[in-house]
């Protein structure tokens, strides 16, 4: 193997720490890019089971008074009970398949 010169060998040092130095930028920016998105993704992902809690609190108010309804008003209760529930269904599925992401 050939030997460096003082010179080239000071070079070659310069070069590898700038290139690292250059990383360790990238780095960084990675990171905090990283960190930005993850509290991007949490609040999301907070303000949606929000939306899910209330879906499933408005169901459960609807089926604490399906006893005391006549038959026609029960039958109203039931689309929007069935609606409320398909929709609850759908947001629990969405954010499990964005958690399994």
């Amino acid at each position: 193997m050939q030997k460096m010169n003082k010179s080239k060998r000071e070079e070659y040092i310069k070069k590898l720490t700038a290139q690292l130095k250059q990383w360790d930028k990238e780095l960084t920016e990675l990171e905090e890019k990283g960190e930005q998105r993850f509290a991007k993704l949490k609040s999301d992902l907070k303000e949606r089971v929000e939306r899910l809690k209330a879906k499933r609190d408005e169901l459960r108010e609807k089926m604490s008074r399906v006893g005391e309804l006549s038959e026609e008003a029960f039958k109203k209760i039931q689309k929007d009970a069935e609606k409320l529930w398909k929709d609850t269904q759908k947001g629990f599925s969405n954010i499990r398949k964005e958690l399994k992401k």
